[in-house]
């Protein structure tokens, strides 16, 4: 059962965009047959193609169903971008298919790249979200990281992942974990400055190793990613 994208379920009739219209093509549905739709926040709807047009295909909405969060905490990764595109792009589709929340690229000192495309980004999650048939997009952002660890909130766990490995001891895996709502800074190629290392300190972010080797930005987001899950049970 695969799914299609709509931002707005709750008309009774909704025509898909060219690229969802095409996807639907391709898998030569037919007029009369049933599809199913998220609009990414939390509604999946049943529906029955009513045209298909040059436009776009028309379909006729019959059943909506709003889906509860599947899992009981929510998990922020943090991570600058890296150099080579795909990498991080990579990072972005496989931490969605796990079920992350929250995903903000960060620009550290010695980051590599700054400019990101968040709509190329946005169009990842939503096809991850698709091909794991969730019911939920996550948010994506970008800012500096001073800037994200000024504006965190103060409640919740905050870690930051970091290549101390000499003077780290504590595992993501055996952290004391104290609240629902987590948030992992991971740092460029380069690593996090002893500024930003410092000033996350100041703003209560613990340090963490992240097993016991030097991995890659996109390899650790996504080990960060899997940890917590399998803590939490989901």
């Amino acid at each position: 059962m695969e799914y299609y994208y709509h931002p707005d379920l709750f008309a009774d009739y909704i025509k898909l965009s060219m690229d969802e219209s095409g996807h639907l093509k391709v898998l030569h549905r037919k007029k009369g047959d049933a599809v199913f739709l998220s609009d990414g926040k939390g509604i999946v709807a049943k529906a029955i193609v009513v045209n298909i047009e040059k436009e776009g295909v028309l379909l006729s909405v019959i059943e909506r169903n709003k889906e509860k969060q599947t899992r009981n905490f929510t998990l922020h990764i943090a991570i600058a971008p890296t150099k080579n595109r795909d990498r991080i792009e990579w990072f972005v589709e496989k931490a969605v298919e796990i079920g992350i929340e929250q995903i903000t690229l960060i620009i550290c000192e010695h980051s590599e790249r700054s400019k990101i495309d968040i709509a190329r980004l946005e169009r990842i999650t939503m096809s991850a979200m698709k091909q794991s048939q969730s019911a939920w997009i996550p948010r994506i952002s970008c800012c500096s990281v001073i800037e994200f660890m000024q504006n965190m909130p103060a409640t919740g766990d905050k870690f930051i992942a970091w290549c101390g490995m000499d003077l780290l001891t504590t595992q993501l895996m055996q952290i004391p974990i104290h609240s629902e709502n987590i948030t992992i800074l991971i740092g460029p190629e380069g690593d996090f400055s002893s500024q930003e290392i410092a000033f996350a300190k100041e703003h209560h972010f613990k340090e963490v190793l992240l097993g016991n080797k030097r991995l890659r930005t996109e390899t650790a987001g996504l080990y960060a990613s899997v940890v917590i899950a399998a803590r939490k049970g989901n």
